[in-house]
């Protein structure tokens, strides 16, 4: 009877249904430390997926052993399969309408609500999904007929099989495209997150290493010159920070560098404006004092003609003229209203070097703080590094916390992609057993019959692999403005989220190993089985 193989089906899930979601919720307990999940909300999702893990085998066996219905008129069948396009219409369209309105919603709201931010994979996934499966199989009916003309029979009986597939069959593989839009999306927002954090501890330090000495103090050319010659130290850049009073009032930030050194330091940054040694050379015959300077500075001072400036800070009395802007310096990682001169025009002065600018890959810190301990004024000299920065900000509880959730979604995503591909393949198994035996009679080796297995599996993963590129080039565009990571970099500067094709380009190419080798090793399994499987 029906219920006698609703119950058998519900059995056999059951023995291993209940004892796997047992241990999953003991790893639960064991990982995720703190208080349990307490009311009917916290456990109502883990209860309705282990009744649809149990209940579903049985519903599905007594659903296909129901009695057959009396045969119908071919009007009649034409008429319930209009009903079932028009139905099947109503649903894509629905859900596309549905999802695009999240979209918007998520867009407008700028990341206010948690719920839309964490389903954007889903709202930019359903809509590639509905579009791939309405393009599947009239695509492959048009390979397998263009197929046809060539003298390989493998081309053709894959692709016309591949088409053939019902829905319930296609399904599970394009199921793959959300799964890999999720493992695709935590991936690049986990890459914007460092990305943030490294720009972040360039716009704190300005370098690699910032030798910051207290107001009134500084190195001379001795001490300079031991800083730069640390092992790992490429570009060292010195500076002389002093404040400037202009006409009116205005206060602004003098930094006078040297133009070569200063200009190389700057392009082994990131994040700061790159500088033209030229802009900062003096021109023979001209007494204006080329500057660069910020925006508000620039404003303050004015483009045209050249501006004196009072002597003031020992200083003497200079005229300067605005050759160009900067957004930002390493020199003041603060940012402000600043120029940057050239050491020449305070070089008759020598001020002492108040900053010192260093940038390499492996700076050695030990040996830094050694040649700070022997110089004088050491109790006055700071020295900050970048990557004790970085340090901070990715060691913070937040950010340890949340990779630890991203790399758990990865794995889940990629773990749920390789077990929908073995429930195609597993769903498949009987028909594709009995047609692999009828092929075996008619002449087809062990070889071809794995190579029309793979053919046939092939169409649905290179769809899904279609579909998710498409999610992951839609999505930095749709979901940017609801993304925000200041809470993560410490800076409200913008990280732009850039999709990573390797993200789920890999686990597609991993999933097709793995079906290969599970082919292969089917149909090798059932060798000399031939004709028990037609029997």
């Amino acid at each position: 009877s029906l219920a006698h193989l609703f119950w058998r089906g519900s059995f056999g899930a059951a023995v291993a249904g209940v004892p796997a979601a047992a241990l999953a919720w003991t790893l639960a307990v064991l990982l995720v430390p703190g208080p349990g999940p307490t009311g009917w909300v916290a456990w109502w999702p883990g209860i309705a997926t282990l009744a649809v893990a149990v209940l579903g085998p049985g519903v599905a066996a007594a659903w296909q052993h129901r009695l057959p219905r009396r045969r119908r008129s071919v009007g009649r069948e034409r008429a319930r399969w209009r009903r079932r396009w028009a139905t099947r219409v109503i649903f894509e369209v629905t859900a596309c309408a549905a999802a695009i309105g999240g979209i918007i919603v998520l867009r407008r709201q700028g990341g206010g609500g948690d719920l839309y931010t964490s389903a954007a994979p889903l709202l930019v996934a359903v809509p590639a999904v509905i579009v791939v499966l309405r393009l599947y199989q009239p695509l492959l009916r048009g390979l397998a007929r263009a197929s046809a003309r060539r003298r390989g029979v493998i081309g053709f009986l894959g692709l016309t099989r591949a088409a053939q597939a019902t829905a319930t069959l296609a399904l599970p593989a394009i199921t793959l495209v959300l799964t890999l839009t999720m493992a695709a999306f935590t991936i690049m927002v986990r890459d914007a997150v460092v990305r943030g954090e490294i720009a972040a501890s360039w716009q704190e330090t300005g370098a690699d290493v910032a030798l910051t000495y207290s107001p009134g103090f500084g190195a001379g050319p001795a001490a300079v010159r031991a800083f730069a010659a640390v092992p790992g130290v490429q570009h060292a850049a010195m500076a002389v920070e002093l404040p400037l009073d202009l006409t009116g009032g205005q206060r602004v930030t003098a930094i006078a560098v040297d133009p070569a050194s200063y200009a190389a330091l700057v392009a082994s940054t990131e994040g700061y404006s790159p500088v033209s040694p030229a802009l900062l050379t003096q021109v023979p015959g001209q007494a204006a004092v080329p500057v660069l300077a910020s925006p508000a500075a620039a404003a303050i001072l004015g483009r045209q003609g050249s501006v004196p400036i009072a002597a003031q800070q020992g200083l003497p009395a200079l005229r300067v003229r605005v050759s160009g802007e900067l957004q930002s310096t390493p020199a003041l990682p603060g940012g402000g209203t600043f120029l940057v001169l050239p050491l020449s025009a305070i070089g008759g002065v020598g001020a002492p070097v108040n900053v010192m600018l260093l940038t390499g890959p492996s700076i050695d810190v030990s040996r830094l703080h050694a040649v700070q301990a022997t110089m004088p004024g050491a109790d006055d000299l700071t020295i900050t590094t970048r990557s004790q920065v970085l340090q901070e900000l990715t060691g913070a509880p937040l950010q340890h916390g949340t990779f630890l959730i991203f790399t758990l979604a990865i794995v889940c995503a990629l773990a749920l992609a390789l077990a929908v591909m073995l429930l195609e393949l597993a769903l498949s198994t009987a028909d594709r057993e009995l047609t692999m035996a009828k092929l075996a009679t008619m002449g087809l080796d062990e070889r071809q019959r794995v190579r029309l297995s793979v053919l046939e599996a092939f169409p649905a993963i290179a769809a899904s692999a279609v579909a998710a590129v498409a999610c992951a080039i839609a999505l930095p565009r749709l979901v940017a403005p609801a993304i925000n990571l200041s809470a993560f970099t410490q800076s409200q500067t913008s990280v732009p989220l850039r999709p990573d094709f390797a993200s789920f380009l890999l686990p597609l190419a991993g999933l097709l190993v793995v079906t290969v080798i599970a082919l292969a090793y089917e149909i090798r399994s059932r060798r000399g089985r031939v004709a028990a499987t037609l029997r």
